[in-house]
């Protein structure tokens, strides 16, 4: 429960700090005091978005702090999964910062907003005239019956399950539409095609040097001819037999200079180069090839690798084996993802059948509750003036599986004897819907206590005597929570445990926005002008002492 609450530069309250207290408290005031802002502050503490607008003082942050007693609760497990310090004692902080920033704290640790919702919504429950509205809309219709049912644990698990079945589907497409960005078969074409060429590293700078030598044949060999012939043909003239005779000269005058010796010399390594060049020459002449079958193989060869190259747009075969590792390691991956695939599919098939079961199971949970639910109801609706009223809540189960399960609620109410059920958003009036709204938080509430439920003026717009009786609902709801009414009815007041008044006063330049608890004579002075508006008789003192007694 709430047990203090600090608000400050919160647009008319400068600085507000009250103490709270289990059972059943109200909350006066006249119209205009600030009621709304004091629910503003705490919607604000639970998550509510808000900007700079609410600032008093400009120049200044807002702050809006509360301490929960929540030893009773059991919520060490929560405060351990979201890595937070657990104390019997929470205090839950938020500020907004003149800059429009908005900070929140846990136990002075900075949180995120929506660890702050988590928080904050399993501590206190706001409720306002809007939230009657709620009451036509399918997933809260489906809410009340669920907590009713107690399926908190049932559903955790299977909104877990249906997590991850949506994953794998959302896996599945994703995986599908990758596959789909690869042609399998032109991929397995490419990779035929560069499997049969046979590459081979190397091989098109061989055959681009040796294919012109095939191809000139003839002429390299006659040209070799010649130059072996010249060199040392069997004719008495030739370079070899010139050379011998030049060096022969040389070797004869070499002993009468040293000049002549060294030209000796030279002539002499010329001779052996010449020797050695006329042995190669008549190598090489004998290693021509002129095969015209080998020149059209090599031509075709050739053709092949320009042709791959040509279609990958890639300079040589080194770079053609590069296109056949990548596109063998596509090849894998699509055989991989087919794999997986399957795996999914399967995978998928079994989480939709285990969570078909669980839907199943949920659904029988709802339907066998919703008797005692209409028949609660129709009993406390009974206890609010609406003795007629009648409540039938038909469960239509679809096939398809959504995150709740497979069940759609609608509820059906009717006022008046004698006439037929209709939705709730078609028949209830504003009392209506806030009586029959008073009835489901009761109901609920005695089945997963919240620590603290805040009523917003959910009395507005019903009469005298059913007011009082909604107080009192309200103190039965007490009895399992902090139970915290903003009312401006003297019936609801008077059923409080305790009182407190909202007021505002002026300064010489502002506005300002109070709380103080009343006294016991407080309270009937209080009680007495809500009813007579202001105009305090003894009669209106009177009914006000009444109230209080009864």
């Amino acid at each position: 429960m709430i047990q203090h609450i600090r608000i400050e530069n919160y647009t008319l309250i400068e600085h507000l700090s009250v103490d709270l207290s289990d059972g059943f408290t109200a909350i006066t005031g006249e119209t205009g005091a600030g009621k709304s802002m004091f629910i503003g502050a705490l919607s604000l503490l639970m998550g509510q978005r808000c900007d700079t607008s609410v600032l008093k003082d400009k120049s200044k942050k807002t702050i809006v702090e509360a301490v929960f007693d929540i030893e009773a609760y059991h919520m060490e497990s929560w405060f351990e999964a979201t890595d937070l310090d657990y104390s019997p004692q929470c205090i839950i902080r938020r500020e907004i910062t003149p800059q429009g920033k908005s900070r929140a704290f846990v136990n002075d640790t900075p949180v995120n907003a929506n660890v702050l919702r988590q928080l904050t919504s399993q501590l206190a429950d706001i409720h306002s005239q809007h939230s009657n509205l709620l009451l036509q809309d399918k997933n809260f219709q489906l809410l009340i019956v669920d907590q009713y049912a107690q399926l908190d644990k049932e559903l955790s698990q299977y909104r877990q399950l249906y997590t991850q079945w949506k994953q794998l589907q959302a896996d599945y497409h994703a995986m599908q539409t990758a596959s789909q960005s690869f042609d399998r078969s032109y991929i397995e074409f490419l990779i035929t095609e560069l499997d049969n060429a046979h590459l081979r590293q190397g091989e098109q700078a061989e055959l681009e040097e040796n294919l012109p030598l095939m191809q000139h044949a003839q002429q390299i060999e006659q040209e070799l001819s010649k130059s072996v012939n010249l060199i040392e043909s069997l004719s008495p003239i030739n370079i070899l037999s010139l050379m011998r005779e030049v060096k022969q000269s040389m070797a004869e005058v070499s002993r009468f200079q040293e000049q002549y010796a060294e030209m000796n010399k030279r002539m002499q390594s010329q001779l052996v180069d010449m020797e050695d060049i006329a042995y190669e020459l008549k190598r090489m002449l004998a290693n021509i090839q002129n095969n015209p079958q080998e020149i059209e193989r090599m031509t075709a060869r050739l053709d092949v690798l320009y042709r791959l190259e040509q279609k990958h747009h890639v300079a040589d075969e080194a770079e053609l084996i590069a296109v056949y590792k990548r596109l063998n390691a596509q090849m894998e991956h699509i055989v991989d993802n087919e794999i997986n695939e399957n795996r999914l599919k399967q995978a998928i098939a079994e989480k939709y059948a285990e969570l078909t079961t669980m839907a199943c199971a949920v659904s029988e949970r709802r339907k066998k509750v919703l008797p005692d639910i209409e028949r609660m109801l129709e009993q406390r609706l009974k206890t609010l003036n609406m003795p007629d009223a009648q409540v039938r809540i038909l469960m239509h189960t679809t096939d398809e599986l959504s995150s709740t399960g497979k069940d759609n609620p609608v509820f059906m109410f009717n006022v008046n004897k004698g006439m037929e059920l209709q939705e709730v958003a078609k028949i209830a009036s504003g009392g209506e819907l806030s009586r029959l709204m008073l009835a489901i938080k009761s109901l609920i509430i005695s089945k997963n206590v919240l620590p603290t439920i805040i009523f917003d003026e959910i009395d507005s717009g019903v009469s005298g005597e059913v007011s009082a009786k909604m107080g009192a609902m309200m103190k039965q709801i007490s009895a399992y929570c902090q139970v915290i009414s903003i009312t401006h009815l003297p019936q609801v007041a008077a059923k409080a445990d305790r009182q407190m008044l909202i007021y505002k006063y002026s300064t010489t330049d502002s506005t300002v926005t109070q709380i103080k608890p009343l006294t016991h004579q407080e309270r009937v002075e209080e009680l007495a002008k809500m009813i007579s508006d202001e105009n305090v008789s003894s009669a209106a003192i009177q009914t006000a002492k009444n109230l209080l007694e009864n």
